[in-house]
């Protein structure tokens, strides 16, 4: 049965992996942007809690690799605005193409 503590502990992990190991391991550059390694360990933490509240392993792993359609995502949000400088400095258009009908001409 899940209770309380099971919703507080991978919130709690964040922090304290994040301040305490992240800058014991790689000292003050962590502030740069390797802040990748307290995310997979919360993550690693939240899968222990949904499998110690009775979940397989199996689902915890399928509600996993759901995640891993949202990273193309993230790469094109952060291409459109370069995109739309490229877009613009280089004068592209498309030009306007004439409607096409079915059936013979009207008269």
């Amino acid at each position: 049965m899940s209770s309380s503590a099971d919703a507080v502990v991978p919130v709690l992990v964040v922090p304290a992996v994040l301040v305490a190991g992240t800058l014991a391991l790689l000292g003050l550059d962590a502030a740069d942007g390797p802040t990748q390694v307290p995310l997979v360990m919360r993550a690693m933490t939240a899968a222990l809690v949904a499998m110690k509240n009775g979940h397989s392993r199996s689902a915890v792993q399928r509600a996993g690799q759901g995640v891993l359609s949202y990273p193309p995502y993230a790469v094109l949000d952060y291409a459109s605005p370069a995109l739309s400088v490229l877009h613009g400095i280089s004068g592209y258009e498309i030009e306007k193409a004439q409607p096409v009908t079915a059936g013979p001409p009207a008269r």
